[in-house]
């Protein structure tokens, strides 16, 4: 990996120079691995609440389409009661028209055509 130097004192200084360059990669892993290690809790807090959200959002809107159904429902079933009380209505005033006017029977209508020929 390394030479050594003529002297014992230049061998000594390249393994000084070569101990320096390990320690700071070292350190230059240590701290990306210590930043990594700060970063990663934020990262993991914000995928949750992100997650989160979008479970908020998707229930949300699964209550909105209930709600906008259940509105339908309520505005079918009052339509059909609007038209059954009309069909009602419409009934009741046939009734009245027909005890108001009664209908002559047979019998009634041959006396009639006989008075009036006579």
């Amino acid at each position: 990996m390394f030479r050594v130097l003529g002297t014992s004192v230049q061998s000594t200084l390249a393994l000084d120079i070569h101990a320096g360059r390990h320690d700071m990669n070292r350190r230059s892993i240590l701290s990306i691995v210590s930043a990594a290690a700060l970063v990663f809790p934020i990262l993991a807090v914000t995928s949750v609440t992100s997650a989160q959200d979008q479970d908020r959002d998707r229930d949300q809107l699964k209550t909105q389409d209930q709600l906008k159904k259940q509105d339908q429902d309520k505005l079918k079933t009052k339509e059909q009661e609007q038209l059954k009380q009309q069909e009602r209505t419409q009934e009741r005033t046939r009734e009245q028209t027909r005890t108001e006017r009664p209908e002559k029977s047979q019998h009634e209508k041959a006396e009639r055509s006989e008075r009036h020929g006579k």
